[in-house]
């Protein structure tokens, strides 16, 4: 059987039947030279169809035809070997192939079925000779030259026999085989530079380490040789010390010395004496000097005495072992034993920081007091020094994740507390929560969103609002009811902030915390939200907002006989709510039974130690719920939420402290002390009380920020300031504008803490200046821009209600202005009733009804009004008067009575009403009314014939009307 005859010159050779030993060697050996070159690969194609006489890879053969000559194959052909030229970044390819002039290589390639395969050159220079391939077109046979060498015919004519197929198939598994052992020569390949990758990789890491710690013990090294070279300095400076030294030298030299003449005689004398050359030192120890000279090379004296000493030659000094985690090129000192441990910086950059801030706090409210520019230039000192440590403890590679999650809080709760860098803040916090989240600090997250939201609302307060919703929806989710209570108070302190507490939103955000305090019983903060609730209505100008207060009095009322829910602060708050809504009720009968109740309470719990002095924290309790989940509460927390000891957790509100409590019952006694006390004045006395109270600098809170203690002091300074000012309008009620002068110095020309205290300031200097005869500049004064309003009685400037009040007085102020002849302006006067009428025949203040209706009945229009609103001004006025207990109100009333109704009238009823007026004069103490009084009453004796009483009354009209004129001059 033979090759079909249509086979292309690239058919597959070295398969010969019948052949014997020496002939298959000769026929290999002709087949390896090509099989190197050729650098094809063999692959079986299973699929591949008859294409050229070939399937599945493999040839057909048929039964020999003798009238064709067998085809010699190309490798076994006279053909001169022609060396391939290989480029390193280039595949062998048939451009790659270089032949010699008699090669050619000039044809049409043949048309096969499977691609071209081409080998890396990488396994042809391993000598990795690959089974050949029949896909490989060949070139066609040149003719022989004369030079080419000429093949045996016995290999031609083999061509002719048959090829048996168990030889076939043993080929076939041959070249299987080889191609399975390239795999897996392939494969460890690739194993084994993944482990010298892996080896190299752990070498390079262990060498850093071992670099980092040479650099330590350097360090160490330096650190401990720096006190003993200081030491070794000072004793060479002294003589005696050098003598000593000089002497140790001369007896090592003579020591020495005796060494070696002690060695001389074990030398043989046959051998010849050589010089030893000198022992070079360790390279270790070379190495340790290079990088840190030891002591005895930083002093002659050391390095002398280093020199000589004696090195016995039967004991030759060798290098230490090394271990696995020690350096080579690094000795171990000698010194190494007496070298103090490894000083981590760390705690130290914290415990600085901490000893820094707290040291800044503790002086904080001194501060704020005095505000001192050499104070605060040490306080900012300080504070900069305890954010310079935190930050570089920061920045440092040694933190764990809690610890850095620690620090991004304290160092942003610092910058938020002390400094503007509200983005530098949002930054620490940003990486604190994703640290939290990564490692699942939810305690530590919960705290970071809460400080956020604080600087957040700073920033933009409707993202703010927005993010909070967010937080209260997850919290609620997961069921963590602290952290929910934590997050609803904090947005009902926005929206007190933004003045909208008395929106849908600020309610329905209280009414749901008092129905998840009431799911859960917690009695406290129910109450503590009725209290919020009620100070929002409190505040407000709308028509119901007496029956809202006291619904929320009620419903923190109908818990008194449960314990959980009185705590001191509480109670206090409750009872003074309940007082200042009487007061503006002006139901002083009730606000007198409810002050007593509030004094009482305070004088039990003066000296009660739940209630400190020193600080202004509320605590209200939470049930804790006890879970297998990770803890919501920690340590951390203890600024808002804190951990208790038995069934409760607190959470951590800024309520008032004690000492502002009893200051604020102080000014509300003086209040009701006005429409009841007999002794004039008695009410300025309980609010000087409240003054020193306030401004006594040995009471202290405890330690804190210097922005929370300046606010502090702020708060002080303005109720400090309004309890001035109700000293000065008292003191204007007396006539006694010395006083009131006295309190305008105390209050000063600054800028008060808030809008409210400043135009209440503005409204006291007009009293003064109306009070004391300078109409013009008290009519200037009430024409300020602050005391401007809009129809609705709105301030432009401030929305506060009592802003609003002092407007309005300040209008009916001009009005009584221009009735003097000097500043007489009717179309003004007629412009301003017009304006002041809707806004005060139904105003919700009775005061301002009754002033408004006393101005009606005492001033002259053109036209004038008829007789009968003129007696029912006066009668609304008296009637109001009378049911707030007003005694100037009502002396003013009566007198204008008397003067519109009874002038120039004889009879008992004139007389009684200008006794009245006299009598109720005398009662408030204003000695410029009293003068008017005994003159109205003086005229109306001498109109009855009782001439005597009329002299003296009269007399003593012009004595108080003298008075009245004396405390003006003032200035």
């Amino acid at each position: 059987m033979t090759y079909h005859d249509g086979m292309p010159p690239g058919q597959p050779y070295g398969i010969y039947p019948q052949q014997s030993q020496n002939q298959q060697q000769q026929q290999q050996q002709a087949q390896q030279p090509f099989q190197q070159l050729a650098g094809y690969q063999y692959q079986q194609h299973q699929h591949q169809q008859h294409v050229n006489g070939y399937q599945n890879g493999h040839p057909q053969y048929h039964q020999p035809q003798p009238t064709q000559p067998p085809q010699v194959p190309y490798a076994q052909s006279t053909y001169t070997q022609s060396q391939p030229t290989f480029y390193p970044n280039n595949p062998v390819n048939l451009s790659n192939y270089r032949s010699n002039a008699s090669t050619s290589f000039a044809h049409t390639p043949q048309t096969t079925s499977a691609p071209v395969q081409f080998v890396d050159p990488s396994f042809l220079q391993k000598q990795y000779v690959p089974p050949i391939s029949t896909n490989r077109i060949l070139p066609p046979p040149q003719p022989m030259s004369a030079s080419s060498p000429q093949l045996p015919l016995a290999q031609i004519s083999r061509h002719s026999q048959q090829i048996p197929p168990q030889q076939t198939q043993q080929t076939i598994n041959h070249h299987d085989q080889q191609q399975q052992r390239h795999q897996q020569q392939q494969e460890q390949e690739q194993q084994r530079q993944q482990q010298q990758q892996r080896q190299q990789e752990q070498q390079r890491q262990h060498e850093q380490q071992r670099q980092q710690e040479c650099q330590r013990q350097e360090e160490r090294q330096r650190q401990q040789r720096e006190p003993q070279q200081q030491q070794l300095q000072r004793q060479q400076q002294q003589p005696q010390y050098q003598e000593q030294q000089q002497q140790q030298r001369n007896t090592q030299n003579q020591q020495h010395q005796q060494q070696r003449g002690q060695q001389q005689p074990h030398i043989q004398p046959t051998q010849p004496l050589q010089p030893q050359p000198s022992r070079p030192q360790d390279s270790s120890h070379i190495q340790t000097q290079q990088l840190h000279p030891p002591i005895s090379q930083q002093s002659n004296h050391g390095t002398d005495e280093r020199r000589l000493q004696p090195q016995p030659a039967s004991t030759p000094k060798m290098a230490a072992p090394r271990g696995p985690g020690r350096p080579p090129s690094v000795a171990k000192s000698s010194a190494s034993t007496q070298k103090p441990g490894h000083v981590e910086h760390l705690p130290l950059l914290l415990c600085v920081a901490e000893d820094c801030l707290a040291k800044a706090h503790a002086a904080a409210s001194k501060i704020a007091r005095s505000m001192s520019d050499s104070e605060l230039k040490e306080y900012n000192k300080m504070v900069a020094t305890g954010l310079g440590c935190l930050e570089v403890a920061m920045n440092s590679n040694k933190l764990s994740p809690r610890l850095e999650a620690r620090l991004c809080l304290r160092y942003a709760s610092v910058l938020i507390e002390e400094t503007a860098n509200i983005t530098e803040a949002e930054t620490a916090l940003t990486r604190g929560i994703l640290v939290c989240e990564k490692h699942r600090f939810i305690d530590l997250k919960y705290c970071s969103q809460f400080l956020l939201m604080k600087t957040l609302f700073q920033r933009n307060p409707k993202a703010a609002f927005k993010s909070l919703d967010t937080h209260i929806m997850d919290a609620t989710m997961f069921k963590h009811a602290p952290w929910v209570y934590a997050f609803r108070f904090l947005k009902a302190a926005f929206h007190i902030q933004s003045g909208t507490a008395t929106d849908h939103h600020a309610l329905e955000n209280l009414r749901r915390m008092a129905s998840i305090a009431t799911s859960r019983d917690e009695k406290a903060i129910f109450v503590m939200v009725m209290l919020l609730e009620g100070l929002s209505h409190l505040n407000t100008m709308k028509d119901d907002w007496i029956n809202r207060v006291q619904n929320c009095i009620a419903q923190a009322q109908k818990l008194q006989f449960d314990d959980t829910a009185h705590l001191p602060q509480l109670d206090i708050l409750l009872l003074l709510l309940d007082l200042a809504c009487s007061l503006r009720q002006k139901s002083h009968r009730d606000a007198a039974q409810k002050l007593s109740v509030l004094q009482s309470k305070l004088d039990e719990l003066r000296n009660n130690p739940s209630w400190s002095p020193a600080t202004d924290e509320l605590l209200l309790p939470i049930r804790r719920v006890v879970t297998n989940a990770a803890p919501t509460l920690s340590r951390d927390t203890e600024a808002v939420l804190r951990r208790g000891d038995g069934a409760f957790d607190y959470l951590v509100l800024s309520a008032l402290g004690k000492q502002e409590s009893f200051a604020l019952t102080y000014i509300l006694n003086g209040i009701v002390a006005l429409y009841k006390s007999t002794t004039l004045g008695r009410s300025s006395t309980i609010w000087t009380e409240a003054v020193r109270l306030l401004e006594d600098k040995n009471s202290t809170l405890g330690p804190k920020p210097l922005p929370d203690a300046f606010a502090h002091a702020q708060w002080a300074k303005g109720v400090s300031n309004y309890a001035q000012v109700l000293i000065g309008l008292q003191a204007a009620t007396l006539s006694d504008w010395r006083k009131v002068r006295t309190c305008l110095d105390a209050l000063g020309t600054a800028q008060q803490p808030n809008e409210f205290l400043d135009v209440l300031t503005l409204y006291l200097t007009g009293v003064f200046k109306q009070g004391t005869a300078m109409l013009g500049q008290a009519l200037a004064i009430w024409k300020d821009p602050r005391f401007t309003m809009d129809r609705t009685g709105t301030p432009q400037n401030n929305s506060c209600h009592v802003a609003s009040e002092l407007c309005i007085l300040a209008a009916l102020n001009r009005i009584w202005i221009m009735q003097s002849p000097a500043h007489e302006d009717d179309a003004e006067t007629a412009q301003l009733l017009d304006f002041l009428r809707p806004l005060c025949e139904d105003h919700p203040d009775l005061d301002i009804r009754i002033a408004y209706n006393l101005v009606l009945a005492s001033i002259t229009l053109d036209p004038p009004l008829p007789i009968n609103q003129v007696k029912q001004h006066m009668k609304l006025s008296l009637n109001g008067a009378q049911n707030t207990s007003n005694t100037h109100f009502l002396s003013i009333a009566l007198n204008i009575m008397r003067n519109k109704l009874f002038e120039n009238v004889v009879g008992e009823q004139a007389l009684k009403s200008a006794r009245a007026g006299t009598a109720q004069a005398r009662k408030s103490g204003n000695v410029l009314w009293m003068s008017v009084a005994e003159g109205m009453l003086a005229q109306s004796l001498d109109q009855q014939g009782l001439k005597e009483e009329a002299e003296t009354t009269r007399a003593e009209g012009t004595r108080l009307a003298n008075e009245a004129h004396f405390r003006t001059q003032v200035e």
